[in-house]
Formats: structure tokens, C-alpha cells, sequence
């Protein structure tokens, strides 16, 4: 009876360990990055990274990449 009880404890409390965990991941998340509820957001180093990663063809020169992703060109 008492391997029983040992058993059942371990599993509540691993358990509960693993809820906290869970939520603390979730809610760091969260905090970092909200985008994932709401879209609108939009950070700097998404920009530059949509800028720097665009395929390169050879219709396109870096000014007309800038006109695309910025709205402007560059200084």
C-alpha cells in the first residue's frame, strides 16, 4: 500500500510540475511575441529580414527591393 501511495504522489506532482512548465513556456511566449493573436504587428527586424531575404532576379535591382519592402528608398 505504501508503494501505491508513493506512486500516486510522484505521479500528482509530476503532473502539477509539468502544468507550471507548460504555462510558464506558454506565457513567455506569449509575452514575446504576440503576433500570434495579432497579425498588425509588425517589428523592425521583420522588415529588414523580409529586405535582406528577397529573392534575388535579375528584374529587380536593390532600389526596387527597397520601393517593395520599404515604401521608399533607403539612405
Amino acid at each position: 500500500m505504501n508503494k501505491h501511495k508513493l506512486a500516486k504522489n510522484l505521479f500528482h506532482y509530476t503532473l502539477a510540475c509539468g502544468i507550471a512548465f507548460f504555462c510558464g513556456v506558454f506565457f513567455t511566449f506569449y509575452k514575446m511575441d504576440q503576433r500570434l493573436w495579432d497579425e498588425t504587428i509588425n517589428k523592425a527586424w521583420d522588415i529588414e529580414a523580409r529586405a535582406l531575404n528577397y529573392h534575388q532576379k535579375s528584374c529587380y535591382n536593390w532600389q526596387d527591393i527597397e520601393i517593395i519592402i520599404f515604401g521608399e528608398i533607403q539612405e
